[in-house]
Parts: C-alpha cells; sequence; structure tokens
C-alpha cells in the first residue's frame, strides 16, 4: 500500500490509549430550516459523576461500511472512497460529502416505443449533487491543513474492480478496509474515519498534552451552518439540512465512564469543540458521527438488481481439473444491475476549490459475486412445511451454525466475494444476466485449485462511447471483439461475458481481465438490448441475446443469410443474435444477428435457448400486423382463443422459435394474447426427450386482456379470468418431435384487483413427464394483495416478516411476489388445479414520505437433487423498504448474519438492491 503505515509499536500505543473522551452525533438529512435559531451558550459544567462503562466501541465488523483506497479510478486528491456510497476522504484528511439537491431524467425513447413496460423496472433519473466538505483548517490561519499520511487498517477478502472507460483507468484489486487513520492532522492529533452501528464516525484523537482547540473544521458547500435549541449542527446545503446531534462527551476513569460537559462551537462556515474539565494526563477522543448511512446490496443512491443467475455447484478445493465437479460444495450465485452511487469524482474550480470531488452524473452497471454452501440436504425442521408448503424461508444463513446451508467466507465476507462496476463516461444500464449452470469448463486457478471458468453473460445499453470492450482469455488471446466502437444514435446495445471469477489479480488467480468478452451491437440508431441465455457446449459456449432496434442494426451471418436483414418499420423492430466469444474474427464470432419485427413497435424482451441445440425460443412485445417475416399464419402457429397468427389488441404478447447456428430459420412464431394488450417478458424453452421428444415452452407476462383463459381453474388467483386491471399471465405451449400437434396447454390469469405484472420465468429440471414446475416473480400494485397459498401458519415470525407484505398504515405501491405452479404433464393430462404456493414479498417499514416499493424482478432456482426438486429459489430487484430482512427483535430471533442487513439510505425513498431466497421443498 502506498500511504504511511504505524509501526508495530506505534500501532500498539495508538489502540493502548484508547478512547476516553467522546463526542457522539448520530445525523438525519430533513428539509432545509433556514430560520433555525441560534441557542444561548450554556455554561459548562464541571465533570459529571460516574457511571457504569463498557469498553470502548470497536470499529463495526459489518462488511456494508467499508473504505476503498483510491488507486487511480478516482480523482487524485481523494485516497479513500466509502464504499456503495457518496463520501470522499482526500489527502488533507477532509471528507466530502455529495448531498443530492436534483434530479435529472435519463434517455427514454419516444412513441410506442415508451409503452414497454420494461422501462419501469428501470432507473428513470440519476441525481444531481452539491459537495458539503468538512475541511480541516489550521486555527490561526483558516488554511486547509497540509496533506496528511494515512493508512488503511483491517482489509477485507472482497475483490473490487472497477472497469470503466479506457483500459488504462481499469483498476483490479481495490483494498478496501475498515478503518483509515490520518496521522498528525495537528500536532499530536490523529484523524481516524470507521464506522460504527452502522454510521461512519471520525474520531479525533488527541495525545495527552496535546491542544484540542487546535482542531478546527471549515465546512464549504453549506449556504449556511446554525446550531438548533438542543445544540444540534444544521448544515444548509441547498433545500436540504445535513444534521450532527449535538455532542455527548465522556472519560473513561478505572473501567468507569465519567460524563465530561462539552459543545459544538460556530463561528461561521466554522465548527470547533469546547470541552470542560478533564484530566489531561489521559488520551481525548472527540466522536462523531457522519450523516451517511435477502441481503441488501447498495449505496446511498438507487441500486436496481436486474438479473439473479445461479451457476453450476462446483468443488472449492478441487485439486485437479477432473475433480472440479466432484463431490460439490460452492454454490455460486451473481446479481447484477444498475448504480447511481458516485465512483468517478472529478476536481474541478481553482484555488481552494481545486479538490472538491463533484461525481460524473453518471450510471454505472454492478456484478456482485455471493458464494454459499450446500454440505447437506435442504433442513427439514421448519415448522408448517409439508407435502403441499413448497415455499419456506430459508432459516439460516450464518456461516457455520446451519451446515446445510451457509454463506462461504473462503476469500468472501459473509458470503460476497467480489464486486465489479463497469461502464464508461455516460450512462450503461443493466438489463439482463445469465449463467449456464451445466458449463463443463474448468479455469486452473494458479495450478493451486480448479473450478468452472465462465461466468455470467450481461446484457444492456449504453450511451458511453469508451464503453469497455475487448476480449481476453478466449481462442487466440487476441482482443478481437465483434464491435468496439459505439455504432451512434444515443444508445447501443452491448453484451459482455464475464469470467467466473471476477476477480483480477486475486491471489493464485492468473485471469488477466474482468472482462472475457464485451462487445457493443447497435447501428447509427437507438439499440437496446432485453435478455440473454448463456449455453456452454460440445462445441464450445455460446450466447444469445434478444432486444430492439429503430434501424440499421449490423445484421449478417457467419454463414448462410439472417433470417430477416430488412428493417421492419415503426418505432422498433424485434432483434436476436447469437455470438461465439471464442471464434479469433469478429465476422465468425457473429454468428448471426436478425430483425424480428413487422410494420409496428416489436421488442424481444425474453430469451431461451434449447441445451445442446441450435434452437432459440423469444417472447416480447408487437404492435405489428401479420407479414411473412414476421408473424403469419403459414408458420403454423397454435390457434386458439389466446394465440394464433391474428394480433387482437394495440400490443399482443409473440413466441418464436428459430434453429440454426448461423442462417437461421424460423420454425414457427405466434400471437399470444386476448382481446386487449399483452405484453410477453420471460421464456423458459426446452427439448424433453421423454415420450419420443417433445418441446416445451413457457411464457410470462402482462396482460389486460380479459379473454377467458384455459387449462386453470376457473377462479382463485391463477384462473380463467381477469381480476382487474393488469394481471400477470402464465402460458404453457408443448408439442411433439415431428413439429405436429401444437398445443397451449394453459393460460392462467395471475392477479388481484389491482395491478399485477409478471417479469421472471424459471423452471425445474425435474426428470419425468410431469416436470412442468414452474416460478414466476414480479410486481404486484394496488391496495389488495395476493393471499398467500402453501405457508403454514407455524412458520417463525422471520418467515413471515420475509414473505408478507407491509401491515399498518402504509400500503407499499408496489410489492414483490413469487408463485410456483404445480406439475404439468406433457402430454397434456393433470393441469393445474390450484397453486402450489404464492407469497407477498415486502418490507414492514418504509421512509417516511416515501413511495413504498418492493419488486422481484429475477428468479434463479438452484436443485440440490433436481430428481426430489429440492434446493433453493433465488430471488433479486430493488426495495426501499427499511426491514425486508427480518431483525433479531422478531420471536424467535432471526438468525441472519449477511453482508449488508440494513439499506445504505433508510432515511430517503432511495432503493438498493437485494438477494433474497426461499426454500423449495419437494
Amino acid at each position: 500500500m502506498r500511504h504511511l503505515r504505524l509501526s508495530p509499536l506505534r500501532r500498539w500505543l495508538a489502540v493502548a490509549t484508547a478512547p476516553l473522551i467522546a463526542f457522539t452525533c448520530v445525523p438525519l438529512v430533513a428539509r432545509a430550516d433556514r430560520d433555525a435559531p441560534r441557542p444561548s451558550r450554556p455554561v459548562l459544567k464541571q465533570t459529571g459523576p460516574a457511571v457504569p462503562s463498557a469498553p470502548a466501541a470497536a470499529p463495526s465488523r459489518s462488511g456494508r461500511l467499508l473504505f476503498e483506497e483510491n488507486l487511480g479510478q478516482h480523482a487524485g486528491p481523494v485516497r479513500y472512497k466509502m464504499f456503495g456510497g457518496s463520501v470522499f476522504l482526500t489527502d488533507r484528511a477532509e471528507a466530502c460529502m455529495l448531498v443530492e439537491v436534483g434530479r435529472e431524467p435519463l434517455w427514454r425513447p419516444t412513441g410506442k416505443a415508451a409503452e414497454n413496460p420494461r422501462w419501469k423496472t428501470l432507473p428513470a433519473s440519476r441525481p444531481v449533487y452539491r459537495a458539503l466538505r468538512m475541511q480541516p483548517v489550521e486555527r490561526e490561519t483558516g488554511r486547509p491543513v497540509p496533506p496528511a499520511a494515512s493508512e488503511g487498517l483491517t482489509r477485507s477478502p472482497i475483490a473490487l474492480s472497477y472497469c470503466k472507460g479506457d483500459r488504462s483507468q481499469w483498476r483490479s484489486r481495490v483494498p478496501l478496509y475498515r478503518e483509515v487513520v490520518y496521522h498528525q492532522v495537528y500536532p499530536g492529533i490523529d484523524l481516524v474515519y470507521y464506522p460504527k452501528d452502522e454510521r461512519l464516525t471520525y474520531d479525533f484523537r488527541v495525545a495527552p498534552g496535546a491542544d484540542p482547540s487546535a482542531i478546527r473544521l471549515h465546512f464549504e458547500g453549506a449556504d449556511r451552518l446554525a446550531l438548533d435549541a438542543e445544540g444540534n449542527l444544521q448544515c444548509l446545503v441547498g433545500s436540504q439540512t445535513v444534521v450532527m446531534q449535538k455532542p455527548t462527551l465522556y472519560q473513561e476513569v478505572a473501567g468507569e465512564r465519567r460524563l465530561v460537559p462539552g459543545r459544538f462551537t460556530l463561528t461561521g462556515n466554522d465548527v470547533a469543540f469546547e470541552v470542560g474539565d478533564y484530566d489531561r494526563n489521559l488520551a481525548l477522543v472527540i466522536d462523531p458521527v457522519l450523516p451517511f448511512y435477502s441481503t441488501y446490496f447498495g449505496g446511498n443512491q438507487d441500486e436496481e438488481a436486474v438479473g439473479v443467475a445461479v451457476g453450476r455447484i462446483y468443488n472449492r478445493n478441487a485439486l485437479t481439473a477432473a475433480t472440479v465437479f466432484s463431490s460439490p460444495d460452492t454454490i455460486p450465485v451473481f446479481i447484477a444491475g444498475t448504480t447511481h452511487s458516485p465512483s468517478f469524482p472529478v476536481p474541478v474550480g481553482t484555488g481552494s476549490d481545486a479538490n472538491n470531488p463533484i461525481p460524473v452524473t453518471d450510471v454505472d452497471i454492478f456484478v456482485a459475486r455471493f458464494e454459499f454452501r450446500a454440505d447437506g440436504t435442504v433442513p427439514a425442521n421448519i415448522p408448517g412445511v409439508t407435502s403441499t408448503s413448497r415455499f419456506a424461508p430459508w432459516n439460516d444463513f450464518t456461516n457455520g451454525s446451519d451446515p446445510n446451508f451457509t454463506y462461504d467466507d473462503r476469500g468472501a465476507e459473509r458470503g460476497l466475494a467480489a464486486v465489479v462496476i463497469y461502464g464508461g463516461s455516460g450512462d450503461d444500464v443493466c438489463t439482463g444476466v445469465s449463467i449456464n449452470a451445466s458449463q463443463g469448463a474448468v479455469e486452473d486457478v494458479g495450478e493451486v485449485y480448479w473450478r468452472p471458468a465462465t461466468g455470467p453473460v450481461l446484457v444492456g445499453y449504453t450511451t458511453s462511447t469508451n464503453f469497455p470492450t475487448g476480449r481476453s482469455g478466449l481462442g487466440s488471446g487476441s482482443a478481437t471483439t465483434f464491435q468496439s466502437t459505439f455504432g451512434g444514435g444515443f444508445t447501443d446495445a452491448f453484451a459482455m461475458l464475464l469470467p467466473f471469477c471476477l476477480d483480477v489479480l486475486a491471489d493464485n488467480i492468473i485471469a488477466a481481465d474482468p472482462i472475457a468478452y464485451s462487445t457493443y451491437l447497435g447501428g447509427s440508431g437507438n439499440d437496446l438490448a432485453w435478455a440473454c441465455a448463456a449455453e456452454q457446449r460440445v462445441t464450445g459456449f455460446q450466447f444469445v441475446l434478444g432486444g430492439e432496434t429503430d434501424g440499421n442494426l449490423p445484421t449478417g451471418s457467419a454463414s448462410g443469410s439472417p433470417f430477416d436483414s430488412t428493417y421492419g418499420g415503426g418505432d422498433a423492430d424485434g432483434f436476436v443474435a447469437r455470438f461465439n466469444p471464442g471464434n479469433n474474427t469478429s465476422a465468425a464470432q457473429r454468428r448471426y444477428i436478425t430483425y424480428f419485427g413487422g410494420d409496428g413497435y416489436d421488442a424481444v424482451t425474453g430469451i431461451s435457448h434449447f441445451t445442446n441445440s441450435d434452437r432459440v425460443g423469444v417472447t416480447g412485445i408487437t404492435g405489428s400486423n401479420p407479414e411473412a417475416s414476421f408473424i403469419d399464419s403459414t408458420t403454423n402457429p397454435v390457434t386458439s382463443t389466446v394465440s394464433g397468427g391474428t394480433r387482437n389488441g394495440d400490443f399482443d404478447a409473440f413466441v418464436a422459435l428459430f434453429t440454426g447456428a448461423t442462417g437461421p430459420t424460423r420454425e414457427f412464431s405466434m400471437y399470444l394474447g386476448g382481446d386487449n394488450d399483452d405484453w410477453g417478458m420471460g421464456i423458459r424453452a426446452r427439448w424433453r426427450s421423454t415420450s419420443g421428444g417433445r418441446y416445451v415452452v413457457h411464457v410470462a407476462g402482462l396482460t389486460d386482456s380479459t379473454t377467458n383463459g384455459i387449462g386453470v381453474p376457473s377462479s382463485g388467483q391463477l384462473s380463467t379470468a381477469n381480476k382487474g386491471g393488469i394481471d400477470a399471465f402464465v402460458a404453457q405451449i408443448s408439442w411433439d418431435g415431428n413439429n405436429t400437434a401444437r398445443t397451449v396447454q394453459y393460460f392462467g390469469y395471475l392477479g388481484t384487483t389491482g395491478d399485477d405484472e409478471a417479469y421472471a420465468l424459471a423452471t425445474s429440471e425435474q426428470a419425468g413427464p410431469a416436470n412442468s414446475i414452474v416460478y414466476v416473480g414480479g410486481i404486484s400494485e394496488g391496495a389488495t394483495a395476493f393471499t398467500p397459498v402453501g405457508i403454514g401458519s407455524g412458520l417463525p415470525n422471520f418467515a413471515n416478516d420475509l414473505l408478507y407484505p407491509a401491515s399498518g398504515s402504509t400500503t407499499p405501491v408496489s410489492r414483490g411476489f413469487l408463485a410456483r405452479i404445480p406439475a404439468v404433464s406433457e402430454t397434456g393430462g393433470g393441469l393445474p388445479v390450484s397453486l402450489n404456493n404464492l407469497v407477498n414479498v415486502g418490507g414492514r417499514t418504509f421512509a417516511t414520505g416515501a413511495q413504498p416499493i418492493q419488486r422481484v424482478l429475477s428468479v434463479a432456482p438452484y436443485l440440490v437433487n433436481p430428481t426430489e426438486n429440492q434446493g433453493v429459489l433465488f430471488f433479486t430487484g430493488s426495495t426501499n423498504a427499511n426491514n425486508v430482512l427480518p431483525t433479531t427483535l422478531d420471536s424467535p430471533p432471526a438468525p441472519y448474519n449477511v453482508f449488508q442487513n440494513t439499506r445504505a439510505n433508510n432515511t430517503s425513498d432511495r432503493k438498493d438492491a437485494y438477494l433474497g431466497s426461499v426454500r423449495l421443498t419437494p
């Protein structure tokens, strides 16, 4: 590390002179009160009586509040940044806090393209900041103190990397620390930043004999400072007030805590500390708290997780390539999405303002890898779990206390192993993530052990002209990628294949880049990718993606012709693209890119590959009329009351099947929907070898049609009838291996009297003809919640807290939901008579004045034993609930010990991403 480190003796002395007098400030952010009164100055009293004392608080062991060292990913004056937050510590020991003073909209399409429901799941605006700098200055001159030597203490094992813009700016294995010490900020006085009780705390540690009156803090960026009637410090920044509560002072004497009088003193925008009598032969500590600050995963701005992907379980300690998948014990789980938390401050202004970090207000992509251990079978001791109770919460994430399913802390911290921030100088938005759990490729990790080779595929859109592209560790090793430059318009689509580890330069890891493959996909118009599917095949790794474009896409095929190379018209056409990143030329990497659309607005929003097959199934949205190159009765679609070759509403969902690794052909395409508007969102398509071979396709989405469904009950929450407004829908389509007798086996509405929307769909992989167990996740809005199904009354309270909606006077604007639809015979019999399970996902409390939001946007099952359908359903999305996770106040106490157990900014309605799971039972 490049900053000065203490010798062991000096570090011991620093600890030995432990905090003896402390100022404690508990901050909050409120609306500005520019008329806050200045109190009269009370007379400081003598040292108070002794009270029972606890040892001085150690830095918090929470993994959430960490400091990342600046290795060049931030502006030069910055030494450390709060991980995921907006506090920057500069070379002069100052803390720069970014205060949101407004929002500005992000790019959105116009016309029919703006009506795609997927836009409501993505960020619509970004913050505009002002910087509030708390700057140590010299008492006599008011000038900033000289730069001070600093060091980080207690390094976290989490691997953090930045891949933003030009490759020369990428930074890998950025150190994360729990504590930052600035030495000799004033003579005999160190300044220490550390977390305590999920708050950022700073101590001025004054050596015996040093003068605490030398300390003076200048607040730059505040319109005015004021002391309220209780002595709290108010920093007025635009329309916001950052409040630090009045200090509490004490001195530890002979194991007892002795109260000491003290207060803020204020001169203009300068703050000092007035301290009463205390023993000046002992060290003095001034200890305020800065106003900043499932597992949650987020900073103090919006984080939106749109995808969760579960990799193949593997043997973490494999010593040979042949044993990677033997005696497996580690489950890799990736979540990906979009973050607004500032990461690239730049110096602005001149003179004393030159090191005032103001962020570039861009939007970036985050990917986080969690690792879990599965050391046995699913626990069977949860009350209320029976043969008809399929969902139950996994009741313990505490590493070591539950041998069946725990966080894996080998090279991780409470399960979090790696985080990478991707992007450029513009807005970069992730819309989907996929990983092929059956991949067989193996990575040699420094000839020490082995593990799966490839990580997830990410897709989305970017406005950056310097988005990171290239290739590493594939094929010939050249950096060749399909499209390395921005195509034009406002947005290009992108696709990225990540290495499994995500951790460049980690111990014993050979990988040179946190990107295995990355490419733009765009022409001179606006191009967006909505979904992707990864597949490890005998012939190598490939992935497919789908989205929308308003023209001039670089269509083509490695051999033969793309299905449709002509833009159909309207506001956008859908597209389907297949890539093989292991090939050594851009032409060969593009297996094919084809339009799929008609004369109106069209978008591919869901995509699925067929295992070990060149087939691809897609779903999406269309406002186009039938035509030969899109959807037409000549393609032999399924004809029923909810499907066929004719569009019924302004928008219909569609389903199509393509085959061929290059020069793709369309096997069939059809509309799917009732008498009004329908939007397809998720699809799972499979080839089943049972019963002579059979295709099975599941589709989920949302609809405001009222046409009767088929194959499901006539009443209930999954039924043939729309319950009101928009309902989610789920459909199953199957046909035999001869491509005949296609049937929509069921089409069911899933909803309440409010609006209900399905965005995520997954299926089990259980063997046998009754395989088609379906898991659906989405968003439910309105005052009426789903009635839970399959949850026993005997479950512990923390199960209800996780799975049930908010109670009390606050009704969420939206809550997530999870549903499990039972097995259905693929030959047409045994249609679902009811739901196995249906649960609401929502917290109990929300920020005051906020619009309560809880979303389930992606689901991914991990099955311990596929033949018995046991395992875990992971789910992710975004929330502004303060307590989605259970707490130790529940009865019985919830034993969760997660990376981040509180929302990072729980005084506002900013959303955090989250990762949750429920248990699946046979």
